[in-house]
């Protein structure tokens, strides 16, 4: 079961990211597109971390200790940095009000400094909570800064969806459940929530575009 999860987060995700990609590629202004760009980064990334959790659980090579790291690095880049960036993606697409393509490059490197300085703290753990109280609270602020009604509904879809799988299943749930015995929910509940999450991000630039217009 946790290996069909897997695929089904490499599928959902790498659809996902060349939706915005393509969608990307249909814009001239230049904040908007990288919004999208970065999102579709953020996909990428969670796709590459599933593919190499996919890759081990098949090759039963988890002795192996380079991979294991490469492994863990993926996993990492996964969650402390791709995920956040697709929240605030989300965010900013919701307050129409977008950033540059440098500066979203220094939001990432950001977030992988943020990481590393709290990792050689020690306080990797409470961290990890935090990503995933962060990253729901930010994608429910989208939802109420959101104006339309409709894309106020898929917004909240997706945020719930996103909410669930990191703080009820991920590596930073706060709730004991007998949920968290199970390994596929969480590559499973965000398979769910990414499509959602990029379909969100896309329609609400879209709309923003053509009230502009």
């Amino acid at each position: 079961m946790f290996t069909l999860a897997l695929v089904a987060l490499i599928i959902s995700s790498t659809v996902s990211a060349l939706l915005l990609k393509r969608a990307a590629e249909c814009l001239t202004d230049d904040q908007p597109k990288a919004t999208l760009q970065a999102a579709s980064l953020s996909l990428a990334f969670i796709g590459f971390a599933a593919l190499a959790d996919l890759l081990i659980a098949l090759l039963v090579v988890s002795s192996d200790m380079d991979l294991q790291t490469f492994q863990r690095l993926l996993s990492n880049l996964a969650y402390y940095a791709a995920i956040p960036l697709l929240a605030s993606a989300m965010l900013v697409s919701a307050r129409n009000s977008h950033w540059s393509r440098p500066a979203w490059g220094r939001w990432l490197i950001g977030l992988f400094a943020l990481f590393e300085l709290l990792r050689r703290m020690e306080h990797g753990e409470i961290y990890t909570q935090v990503v995933a109280v962060a990253v729901s609270a930010v994608m429910l602020a989208a939802v109420f800064m959101t104006s339309q009604k409709r894309l106020r509904n898929a917004t909240l879809l997706a945020a719930l969806n996103m909410a669930v799988a990191l703080l009820l299943t991920g590596p930073g749930n706060l709730v004991a459940s007998p949920l968290t015995d199970n390994n596929y929910l969480y590559p499973l509940l965000l398979a769910g929530a990414l499509p959602l999450s990029a379909m969100a991000i896309k329609q609400m630039i879209r709309f923003d575009l053509r009230q502009i217009k």
